[in-house]
Order: C-alpha cells, then sequence, then structure tokens
C-alpha cells in the first residue's frame, strides 16, 4: 500500500524530534489498540488505527506490519476462530475429516452447513468455508475423473486412462492419488511394452530364449497382480507360455539327439561332452516345467550316463596308472578292470590303455620263454586271448609267440623222442653183446628129454566116523576132501616164449587219432575276417577269425536256442596254427553242398 501524504505542518516536519516528544504516549496507546483490535478479528480498525500512527510517524514497522496483515486477512476473508460460533466450528471439522476419509459429497454438505450458521452469526465471509467449498469440488471432480481413469485402466485403455489421471492432478495438484495411479499407469504401460517387444524379438540361444521369457513371465506376473482382470495381460502371458512351451520341446528334442549322439560315440570324452550337453538342457526344461515326466526321466537317464562315463574314464585312467607301475599284482588288477568296459571297446584312449596292457603281458611271455618257461608263457599268451584283448583282434606279436611255444614244444617232444631212440638203440647194443649170456638160456638147444607131465594126485578121503557125544542128538558129518597135486617138471625143451627186457617204455608218445569227418566245404567270400567262437552263441569267446578267401572244413552243425540261427563247427589253419570253432552260416558261402540241420 503506498504512503499517504503527510498533513504535519512544514514546522512539524523541520523539527520532528519536538513532535515525537510530544505525541509519543499517543503513539504507543494506538499501538495498543491495534493490538487488541487485530486479535479481535477488527481488521478495518487495525488499518485505520494503522493509519493514524502512519500519519504522526510514517515509518513505524509496528503499524505497517499490523496493517498489512490486516489489509491481507480482509482480502482473504479470514474470520478468528473465536468469532465463529461453535456449531460452525464443529461442522467445518467434520467435514474436513471426511475430506481425508474421501467422502466428498456429505463433507460439502458440512462445509455449507458450517458456512451458513456462520452467517447467521453476523459472519458475511468466512473465507476458509467458502476456500474448503471450492477445494471439495475440485476434490469430487478429480475423483470422477480418477473413477474414470480406474475403468479405463481396467479395460486395458492404458493411455486415456493416463490422460484422465493427468487431468485430475491438475484440478487437484500434489492429490496423491491422482500421482500414485499416474505411475502406476506408466509403469504397467512401460512394462507391457518392453514384454511385448521382447516377445516379439525373442532369439539367441535355447538359454538366452529361456533367461528372456522367464524375465517376461515374472514381469507380467507381477502386472497382473496390479491388474488381475486385463485381458491384454492375460495375452501376452498366454504367448510367453506358449513360446515356453515350444523352447521345452526344442530343449527336449535337443537334449534326445545330443544323448542318441553320445551313444554312438566311439570316444569317453565326446559321449562325456555331449551327455553333459544334454543334460544342462535337461536341466533347463525342468527348470521351466518340473512335473513333466519326459524331461524328468531323459534327466534322471542323462544324470545316470554322466556318472557311468566319468566312472567309466576314471577306471581306464586308474588302469593307465597300474600298467604303468608294471607289478604283476598291478597288471592283473588293471586286467581285471578294463574287462569289465568291453561296451566302450571303440574308445580310443582304452584301446591304447588295453595294447599298453597287452604289450607288458607280451613282454612277460617273451621274457619267460627266454627263461625256458615255456607253460608259463603259454599261459600268459592264452590270457593275452581272453577279454579285453580280444578288441584288438589277432595280433603279430601273439603270433609270434605261440609259434615260439610250439616251436619249442616241438623241440622237446624231438628231444624226449630222441632220448627214447637212443635208450632203445644203447639196448639193443646190450642185447647184441650179451648175447652168448642170454641166448643159452632164452634159447635152450633141444634135448630127448621128455616134456612136462602133469601128474594128478586125485585121493578121496571119506571121512564117516560117528562119535559119541553128550548132546542128545546123534550127529552126522561127512567130509569129502579131494586134493589134486600138480608137479611141474622142467625141461630144456626150447619154446617159444617171449623174453622179458628191461627197455623202458616211451612216454608221451603221439597216438594215432581218427581223422574226422567232414561234412561239407565252406569259404569266406566277404572282404573282412569273421569272428569264430568257442561255442555256437553270438556271446562266447572268440578263439580265431577266418580269413577273407580262406576254406574250412565243417565238422558239426548245430542251431542256436534263442535266435534259431545255424552254426558250422569249422577247422582250418592260420600261419600254421589250427584253429576250431564255431562260426554262424551266414558268415561263410559253401564251397561244397552242406546238409541241412537235423537232415
Amino acid at each position: 500500500m503506498s504512503q499517504k501524504p503527510s498533513l504535519l505542518p512544514k514546522a512539524e516536519k523541520r523539527h520532528p524530534q519536538r513532535h515525537k516528544r510530544v505525541g509519543n504516549g499517543d503513539v504507543e496507546s494506538l499501538i495498543s489498540e491495534i493490538t487488541q483490535a487485530y486479535y479481535a478479528g477488527e481488521y478495518q480498525n487495525v488499518i485505520d488505527l494503522s493509519n493514524k500512527i502512519l500519519g504522526i510517524q510514517p515509518t513505524n514497522a509496528t503499524a505497517l506490519d499490523y496493517r498489512q496483515k490486516a489489509e491481507d486477512n480482509l482480502i482473504r476473508g479470514v474470520v478468528p476462530d473465536h468469532r465463529i460460533p461453535f456449531e460452525a466450528r464443529v461442522s467445518y471439522n467434520r467435514a474436513n475429516s471426511l475430506v481425508r476419509a474421501g467422502n466428498y459429497d456429505e463433507a460439502e454438505r458440512l462445509y455449507r452447513e458450517a458456512r451458513d450458521l456462520a452467517e447467521r452469526a453476523g459472519i458475511l465471509s468466512w473465507k476458509d468455508a467458502e476456500q474448503a467449498l471450492l477445494e471439495i469440488q475440485d476434490l469430487s471432480l478429480a475423483r470422477e475423473m480418477i473413477s474414470e481413469g480406474d475403468r479405463l485402466l481396467n479395460s486395458d485403455n492404458w493411455a486415456e486412462a493416463l490422460r484422465k489421471y493427468e487431468g485430475a492432478l491438475r484440478v487437484v495438484a500434489n492429490d496423491p492419488a491422482a500421482e500414485d495411479r499416474i505411475e502406476k499407469t506408466r509403469r504397467i504401460q512401460a512394462d507391457a511394452e518392453n514384454a511385448s517387444v521382447q516377445l516379439t524379438m525373442l532369439s539367441g540361444s535355447l538359454n538366452d530364449q529361456v533367461a528372456t521369457l522367464q524375465t517376461v513371465l515374472g514381469t507380467l506376473a507381477r502386472l497382473r497382480q496390479l491388474l488381475p482382470n486385463s485381458q491384454r495381460l492375460a495375452q501376452l502371458t498366454a504367448d510367453a507360455n506358449n513360446r515356453l512351451n515350444l523352447i521345452k520341446t526344442q530343449i527336449a528334442d535337443q537334449a534326445g539327439a545330443a544323448m542318441t549322439r553320445a551313444k554312438g560315440a566311439s570316444s569317453v570324452e565326446e559321449r562325456i561332452s555331449l551327455t553333459s550337453d544334454a543334460l544342462a538342457l535337461l536341466e533347463q526344461g525342468n527348470k521351466l516345467d518340473p512335473g513333466d515326466p519326459g524331461i524328468s526321466q531323459m534327466l534322471i537317464e542323462a544324470r545316470a550316463t554322466v556318472s557311468e562315463l566319468q566312472r567309466v574314464r576314471q577306471v581306464i585312467e586308474r588302469a593307465s596308472t597300474l600298467i604303468a607301475q608294471n607289478d604283476d599284482s598291478d597288471l592283473v588288477q588293471a586286467r581285471s578292470m578294463l574287462a569289465g568296459l568291453k561296451d566302450y571297446a571303440q574308445d580310443s584312449r582304452y584301446r591304447t590303455v588295453v595294447s599298453d596292457l597287452l604289450a607288458r603281458i607280451v613282454e612277460r611271455a617273451v621274457g619267460a620263454l627266454e627263461e625256458g618257461s615255456v607253460d608259463e608263457a603259454e599261459a600268459l599268451v592264452e590270457a593275452a586271448q581272453e577279454e579285453p584283448f580280444t578288441i584288438l583282434g589277432r595280433r603279430a606279436e601273439i603270433a609270434r609267440v605261440e609259434a615260439q611255444i610250439a616251436e619249442l614244444r616241438k623241440r622237446s617232444r624231438l628231444r624226449i623222442y630222441g632220448a627214447i631212440g637212443a635208450g632203445i638203440i644203447i639196448l639193443l647194443m646190450i642185447i647184441v653183446l650179451t648175447r652168448d649170456v642170454w641166448q643159452p638160456v632164452v634159447f635152450p638147444p633141444p634135448t630127448d628129454t621128455p616134456t612136462a607131465t602133469y601128474t594128478p594126485s586125485d585121493t578121496f578121503t571119506p571121512s564117516n566116523t560117528p562119535t559119541d557125544t553128550p548132546l542128545p542128538t546123534e550127529t552126522f558129518t561127512p567130509t569129502d576132501t579131494f586134493t589134486p597135486t600138480y608137479t611141474f617138471t622142467p625141461s630144456y625143451t626150447p619154446t617159444d616164449t617171449p623174453t622179458p627186457t628191461d627197455t623202458p617204455t616211451a612216454t608221451d608218445t603221439p597216438t594215432i587219432t581218427p581223422t574226422p569227418t567232414f561234412l561239407c566245404t565252406v569259404v569266406n567270400i566277404s572282404a573282412e575276417n569273421k569272428y569264430v567262437r568257442s561255442r555256437p552263441t553270438t556271446d562266447s569267446t572268440r578263439v580265431g577269425d577266418l580269413p577273407p578267401g580262406r576254406l574250412a572244413q565243417v565238422l558239426e552243425i548245430a542251431q542256436e536256442a534263442q535266435t534259431n540261427a545255424i552254426w558250422y563247427r569249422i577247422v582250418f589253419e592260420v600261419d600254421g596254427i589250427q584253429v576250431n570253432g564255431w562260426t554262424r552260416s551266414d558268415n561263410v558261402a559253401q564251397s561244397t553242398p552242406c546238409p541241412e540241420f537235423g537232415g
């Protein structure tokens, strides 16, 4: 407010100190009146009194302050509480509580009631009540707009709902309900659009896609808690689940393919790698759907396979360590360990370890031959032809050792035969040199002495002598005695009697074995060796191989009980060694007609 021109005379202006001394008590009295009038709500009186003081003292700060506050209260229609009737204040305070509770209709009614009570008490302008009525109208409008926005939000019209919420916030600034709904709607819009984009742009590896879909499903689950009836969110969730089911199917297919490749792989390490990949996929699929029985069963099989393959790898490494130690007991243990892994015969590492073990055994067999222990060498060679060495096929070093054993056996037999022949020759020489001594005894000269006559002596002496005994019954005991006596009288008549000699009996003399009857002749017409087994079954021990183009004689024909397959027992020679065993009829062709089985 502009300062009013002073009405003091010029003399007073020139002597302000003197005037101040004169009107000092009046100014203080006026300030006291101003204070009482202000707190009594008499704002117009405050303004008038302030103007009087300012007319005396234009720079009086107290008067200026009270005048400014009184003018503001008049402009704003402020009424002191003590001037407002009690009933009006009660209605006003109850209306404020209803506003906080959101019951705007009842609050508006109470505000009007409070204003009317104040007017009847003489307060024509109660600014608080008037302002409350204006604000309650704005609040009601804002609540209507928020309610409309809620309806639009639940019907998935999120953009329009957001505009309603923003309009409510413009009506009632800083309205927490409108601000909360605006934030909620924007978050729902952003998350839903982001989920839709992620579903549309889904790419990468299966693991990446699964991670993305799990994130999308988590986001949609959170949004559906905010909007449980939203069809748009339900559709996005269904799309994500469909994508997830499709990926789950892909995971099962890829895991199955990896398991199949693992079964056909020759290397244990490759099988472990493929099975581990399948296991990782199946674990991911199990996380996606723990209740899927197919994936659960495949997961169990993959875990068991990985565990078994790791055990096989450990066994092979352990056997390799034992072989490197080159101790007899370690070699026996290594052989036992490797024999149980014949299902992994195609693994290069396994075959290398078996080959190393075979080399150790052959080395020991050669050492035994050098020491002259043929039986030990033969036992080692027989062991080298059993599991697990059958996977290596017919090895040249084994054949060489067998040939050396056969040669030593042959030499041993020749030495025995030579010893027997030498003994016979020496005996014949002794017989010839001592002929004069034994010839008269063995071949005596002829004489006239009659030949030996057998003179039988037949004496029959019956005895029938009754004997008086104290027994009441008389016993008659006849005794017939026939005593022949043979008397042999030697003569010098020469007889053709074989002369016993001290010639030692030859041992290890080979007996004549009747030549077996061959039923027919077969031949291997394929380009690869055919297995020859100890019995007519596929799970029996392999005793040799029938080379391509080799003829074999058939000794016997049998039929396998399980498969009804026809088997031939054949005999042939390979490198001077006779092989006698069974082979299936479809492995060979008939060179000469073979009889039907059971014919």
